[in-house]
This record gives C-alpha cells, structure tokens and sequence, in this order.
C-alpha cells in the first residue's frame, strides 16, 4: 500500500510542473489575445442611441443628430427648411436696403429706383421699408426656431428609438375553454389578454357556448 502511495505521490510531482506551465500558457494567451484586440466601439456606437449625442451632434451641424439615429431621409428635409428661411431672410434683406436707400433719397429730393412709380411717396416708402424690415427679422425667428427644432427632434427621436414597442404591449384575443361546474361541462369562450411590461392581465371571458 505503502508503494502505491508513494508511486503515486512521484506521478503527480512529475506532472504537475507540466500541469503549471500548460496553464501559465493559456493564460498569457488569453492575456495577449485581450490587449490585442481593438476595441471596436467608438463615441458613435458606445450607449447607443444617446439622446444627449443627437442633440450634440444636430447642434454642432444640423442634420448630423439625423444622420446618428440612422434617419438619412430626414437630413434633406432639415436642410430645406434651413435653405427656405435663409432665402426668406436674403429676400427681405435686399428689399429692406432698396427701400431704404429710396426713402434717403426721396427725402433729399434726388432720383431713386422707384420714382415715377405708384410708391413714390414718402409715407409708402417708409412704410414699405419698415414692413421688410419686420419681415426680415421674423425670418431670423424662424432661421433660429428651425435649428433649434431639428436639435429637438433627433434628441426626442433617439429616445424613441429605445421605447419598447415590441409584441409584448399588445391586446390579444385568445379562445379559452372554461369547465361549468358543477357537471364539469366544457364551454367555449374568448379571452382578452393585455400584455404591460410582460406582465399579462387577463379580462374576463366571454363565453359563446351555453353558461
């Protein structure tokens, strides 16, 4: 007994050191394979959708937060509306400054770019000018509120896109069968089931068969 022990005792002395540097091996295997391996989410893809990101990112150029929540069809819709107020704002602004280099010169009683025209009066020249000027600073309004929306929408947006809205938030109809008592006569009914946060709340059933 004594020789089995002690042969046994020699066995695993001499595997154990092999045992040791097997695992020592995987490890730093493991170990390598870790620090060499890229880390592939970047700013973009790291806790994504990121609301705050959106609007960061519309912020900083608009349609950029549109671009993040992957609504490409979005982006042409955010530049147009940009691109019609800053007509608006170029339009007013140009009759603004004829007007009112008219209105100058009308008072100077020097010839200007509408004289001999129905407006060639003090009164409506001013009254013009103001009115572009008005206008003018309305399209400045809308310049600002549509940037300020299209920041809004891609932060609202993402938020959306991680509200669940899977099979579990539904009604479902199901047909139940029901046991009379006290014969234990079986009846066909319909049950309605409304699933919220995957807990299931069960209506009453309406039985189509005898009751």
């Amino acid at each position: 007994m004594e020789k089995i022990l002690l042969t046994l005792l020699l066995f695993l002395l001499a595997v154990q050191p092999g045992l040791f540097a097997q695992q020592a091996d995987t490890l730093a295997t493991t170990a390598a394979s870790d620090t060499l391996q890229p880390n592939k989410q970047g700013w973009f893809s790291r806790d994504y959708p990121n609301p705050k990101k959106a609007a960061i990112l519309s912020l900083a150029l608009p349609g950029a937060g549109q671009l993040y929540n992957k609504r490409w069809w979005k982006v042409p819709l955010v530049y147009g509306a940009m691109g019609g107020m800053g007509y608006l704002i170029d339009y007013n602004q140009s009759r603004y400054r004829r007007l009112r280099t008219a209105l100058d010169l009308k008072r100077q009683g020097a010839e200007h770019e509408f004289s001999g025209s129905a407006i060639d009066n003090v009164t409506t020249l001013r009254t013009l000018r103001d009115q572009y000027d008005k206008n003018t600073q309305l399209s400045y309004v809308g310049f600002f509120l549509i940037y300020t929306l299209q920041a809004m929408e891609a932060f609202v947006d993402a938020h959306l896109k991680s509200f669940d809205v899977s099979d579990d938030l539904s009604l479902q109809l199901k047909p139940q069968m029901d046991y009379v008592a006290p014969l234990g006569q079986p009846t066909l009914g319909i049950g309605l089931s409304i699933s919220l946060n995957k807990l299931s709340v069960s209506k009453p059933r309406y039985s189509l068969i005898g009751r």
